[in-house]
C-alpha cells in the first residue's frame, strides 16, 4: 500500500499480488452491497478519538462502499460520501486506487501536524482470507476503531469547504375507490453544508421521502404498534448521537403515517438537523422539524356525519370544492400543527466512557374541537457509560417525561435502565441488567415504549460462550443463555376484582393485590462448519403463568393468565458466496393459551455475476388461543359488544426482491410482497347465545 495526499485528498495505492489472477472473484453488485468479492478497505478515524471511523472499501471490478462506525463497533451503512476508484486486474494480481476528498472526512481544525487512526484491509474471496494491516484478534472481541493503527505525517491540511444541494421534483397519481386518476406534485431541496470540518448541517424544505424502501408487512397480534426502522438519508448520518437506551427518539414519528388514502403521512413543511464535535470530545446534535395540519373536506350526502369512500368524493383543500357547495362541506380533522426538537449533548472520553444529556420537545398548536391528541410532550434524560479496565462496562440511563392532554390533564413519569456487563474476551461474555418505567411515563409523542400502564419492572442476565477451533470440521461456534422477568407495580386499583383466566379455566380468582409478573429462560446457540455451512437453534421456556393485563384488562372484567409456554426453533444456511444460497427456518411453540408454528425458506439465486433473484416465502399459523370478539346484533337480547372466544389465524407473505447492475454508478432494484392474512373466530367461551363476526380476511401486494 502507498499513501500520498495534496491539498484536497488522500490518496491510497492498492497492489494486491496473487499467484493464481484467473482466480480473483469480483461481482457487479449495487453500490454499498459488495459481496462475495475480492476487496479492499481503507478505514480512517479522523478525529482519532478511537470510537469514529469512516470506511471506504472497493472491489475488484470497482464497486464502491462506504459506512460510518460510531461507538467503536457499530456500523451504519446509510452514510454516505462523493469518493474516487480505479481498478485494474493484471497478470500479477490487481491494482486498486482510491481517492478520498478530505470534505468526506470530519476533524478538527487550527492543527499544523495530525494524527489520526487507519487500518487497511484485503479480502481474498476464493480463500476466505482476511488480512489486516493492524491485526484485531478475536481476543479482543468488542474492540474495532480503538484498535487501528496510526497515520502521522499530515501537515498543513485546510479546512475543506462542503456543500451539497439536491432539488427535486415529484409527481404521483392515485386511482382507487376513493380517489380516481387524482394527480399531486410536490417541489423540493434538500441541502448539506458544513461550515467547519466537525459540523454538518442538513435543511430540507418539503423534503420527500417517497424514495426510500417500504417497509415489508408483518403479523402483530399484540396490543401495540408494529415498531419500524429509520430509512429516511435525513435523519440517518450520525444519528448515533441521538441514540439511548432508553428510546426517546424515534424520528420515524416525524411524518408519521395518518392511516388514509387522501393523506397518507402528515407533510413536513421544514426540517433542519445539526450535527458536530469539538476536539475536546464533545459532540452535539439539534432536530427541529415543523409538520403542517392535515384535513380534508367531503360533501355528506346521506347525512350520517361519516365519509363514506364509495358515495361521497373527498377534497383536499376547501377551495377545490364548488362554490355552490362549500357552505354545505364537512371536515374531517386528521392531524395539527405540529413542532419537534430534540437537544443532545455527548462527552466521550479516551478510554470509551461516555457522559450525556438528551431533550425532547413536541408542540401542537390548534384549537380545533376534534383535537383530541397531546398539546405538548416533553422528555429529558442523563446517561452514561463507564468502562472499566478495558473489559468490563456499567451503563444506564434516567428519563422523565411531561405530557399534557387534549382534555388539559398533566401527567408525568420516570424511567431507568442499568446494564452492567463484560463485554469484551476471545471466549466469555456475561452481564445483569434492570430497568423500570412508571405508568405515567410517556415517550411516545417522539420516542418509543409501550407496556408500562401499569408500571414494569424487568431484570434480565445473560451468559455467552463463543470459540473457533478450525477443527474436526467446525469453524466456529457459540453458545448463550438468558433469563429473564417482568412485573407490575402492585396494588393495581383499577384491576382490583378483575377475575384471571384462560380458555381453560375463565376463573382462576379475582385479582386482589400484588404485581402481575411473567418470567422466561432462553438458550440458543449458532454452529459454522468449516465449508461455512450454518446451524441454528434455540429453546424458550416460560418459569411460571404469564399474566397479560394488557389484551383485555381495560375493557373487561378480564385479565389473561396464560399457562406455562415452550417455543423452540432451528434452521440451517449454506454458504452465502454459492451461486444458489438457501436458508430455512422454523419455530414451534406456544402462542398465549394456544400454538404456534411458523416457518421461511429464502432462495437467493446469482445466475450472473450482475444479477440476483430473492425470493421467501413465509407462513406464520397460529391456533386453538381466545380472544375477544365482535358479535353479531341479537334481537331482543341484552348482549355485551365482545365475548371471549376461540381464534386461529393464517399469515402468508411472498417477498421478491432483485437487483440488476448495468455499471458500478448504475443499478435497477425491484421489491415486492404478497400478503395474505386470515383470521377465523368460533366457540364462544361464555355462555349465552352469542354468534361471532368470522372469518376475516386480507390481502395486500
Amino acid at each position: 500500500v502507498r499513501i500520498v495526499y495534496n491539498n484536497e485528498s488522500i490518496f491510497f495505492l492498492f497492489i494486491c499480488y496473487d499467484s493464481e489472477p484467473e482466480k480473483i472473484e469480483a461481482r457487479l453488485t449495487p453500490r454499498h452491497r459488495i459481496s462475495s468479492s475480492d476487496n479492499v478497505r481503507v478505514y480512517i478515524d479522523s478525529y482519532y478519538d478511537r470510537r469514529t471511523a469512516f470506511q471506504f472499501a472497493v472491489n475488484a471490478v470497482n464497486v464502491q462502499e462506504d459506512v460510518l462506525w460510531t461507538e467503536d463497533t457499530r456500523r451504519d451503512e446509510s452514510w454516505n460520501a462523493v469518493w474516487y476508484s480505479q481498478v485494474r486486474q493484471l497478470d500479477y494480481g490487481w491494482v486498486a486506487e482510491i481517492e478520498i476528498p478530505f470534505s468526506c472526512l470530519r476533524f478538527g481544525g487550527g492543527q499544523r501536524f495530525r494524527t489520526w487512526g487507519l487500518n487497511l484491509t484485503r479480502y481474498i474471496q476464493r480463500k476466505k482470507e482476511y488480512v489486516q494491516w493492524r491485526m484485531i484478534p478475536e481476543s479482543e472481541h468488542g474492540f474495532f476503531v480503538s484498535r487501528f493503527g496510526m497515520l502521522g505525517g499530515l501537515e498543513g491540511i485546510k479546512t475543506p469547504y462542503r456543500l451539497e444541494f439536491l432539488p427535486y421534483s415529484t409527481v404521483q397519481m392515485q386511482d382507487n375507490e376513493v380517489l380516481q386518476n387524482d394527480w399531486t406534485r410536490n417541489l423540493g431541496l434538500d441541502l448539506k453544508y458544513g461550515p467547519t470540518p466537525g459540523v454538518t448541517l442538513d435543511l430540507a424544505v418539503n423534503p420527500e421521502f417517497g424514495t426510500v424502501e417500504t417497509d415489508e408487512e408483518q403479523l402483530n397480534l399484540s396490543p401495540f404498534p408494529t415498531y419500524y426502522p429509520e430509512k429516511r438519508p435525513f435523519f440517518l448520518e450520525f444519528q448515533d448521537i441521538f441514540r439511548t437506551d432508553i428510546r426517546l427518539v424515534h424520528t420515524r414519528r416525524i411524518g408519521k403515517p395518518l392511516g388514509n388514502v387522501i393523506n397518507p403521512t402528515t407533510t413536513i413543511l421544514t426540517g433542519g438537523r445539526l450535527v458536530g464535535k469539538t476536539e475536546s470530545g464533545l459532540r452535539y446534535g439539534l432536530i427541529e422539524a415543523a409538520a403542517d395540519e392535515e384535513r380534508y373536506y367531503y360533501l355528506d350526502h346521506d347525512g350520517d356525519s361519516e365519509f363514506d369512500s364509495g358515495d361521497e368524493e373527498p377534497f383536499r383543500e376547501l377551495e377545490d370544492i364548488p362554490l355552490e357547495y362549500r357552505d354545505s362541506a364537512r371536515e374531517e380533522f386528521l392531524e395539527p400543527r405540529t413542532n419537534y426538537l430534540v437537544g443532545r449533548l455527548l462527552k466521550e472520553y479516551g478510554d470509551g466512557s461516555s457522559l450525556g444529556l438528551i431533550g425532547t420537545a413536541v408542540n401542537r398548536h390548534t384549537r380545533h374541537p376534534d383535537f383530541d391528541s397531546n398539546r405538548y410532550a416533553y422528555t429529558g434524560g442523563f446517561d452514561w457509560d463507564f468502562r472499566l479496565n478495558h473489559t468490563w462496562m456499567f451503563a444506564g440511563q434516567l428519563a422523565g417525561s411531561t405530557v399534557e392532554g387534549g382534555d388539559g390533564a398533566k401527567q408525568e413519569g420516570y424511567g431507568l435502565k442499568l446494564d452492567l456487563r463484560k463485554f469484551t474476551g476471545e471466549h466469555f461474555t456475561y452481564g445483569v441488567g434492570y430497568d423500570t418505567y412508571s405508568d405515567d411515563f410517556n415517550v411516545n409523542d417522539l420516542g418509543w415504549i409501550y407496556g408500562n400502564d401499569y408500571g414494569t419492572h424487568r431484570l434480565d442476565s445473560f451468559f455467552q460462550y463463543r470459540d473457533r477451533p478450525h477443527k474436526n470440521g467446525i469453524r466456529s461456534y457459540n453458545i448463550s443463555w438468558r433469563l429473564e422477568r417482568n412485573w407490575t407495580d402492585s396494588g393495581l386499583e383499577e384491576l382490583l376484582g378483575k377475575r384471571f383466566g384462560n380458555r381453560h379455566n375463565l376463573n382462576f380468582g379475582p385479582y386482589t393485590g400484588g404485581s402481575l409478573s411473567s418470567a422466561h429462560g432462553m438458550i440458543s446457540g449458532s454452529l459454522r462448519f468449516m465449508n461455512y455451512w450454518n446451524v441454528y437453534f434455540g429453546l424458550w421456556r416460560s418459569i411460571d403463568n404469564s399474566q397479560d393485563p394488557y389484551r383485555a384488562a381495560e375493557d373487561y372484567d378480564f385479565i389473561f393468565r396464560y399457562p406455562k409456554g415452550f417455543s423452540y426453533w432451528c434452521g440451517f444456511s449454506n454458504d452465502y458466496s454459492s451461486m444458489l444460497n438457501i436458508s430455512v427456518n422454523q419455530n414451534i411453540g406456544s402462542f398465549r393459551d394456544g400454538e404456534r408454528w411458523s416457518g421461511s425458506i429464502r432462495l437467493r439465486l446469482r445466475p450472473s455475476p450482475n444479477l440476483e433473484l430473492m425470493f421467501e416465502p413465509r407462513l406464520d399459523r397460529r391456533s386453538k388461543f381466545s380472544d375477544f370478539s365482535e358479535i353479531v346484533e341479537l334481537e331482543e337480547e341484552s348482549a355485551p359488544d365482545k365475548v371471549l372466544a376461540m381464534r386461529d389465524t393464517r399469515f402468508e407473505s411472498y417477498v421478491f426482491r432483485t437487483s440488476y447492475t448495468m455499471s458500478n454508478k448504475l443499478d435497477f432494484r425491484l421489491f415486492a410482497q404478497y400478503t395474505d392474512f386470515h383470521s377465523s373466530r368460533y366457540e364462544p367461551l361464555m355462555l349465552g347465545p352469542w354468534e361471532i363476526e368470522s372469518p376475516l380476511d386480507a390481502r395486500s401486494t
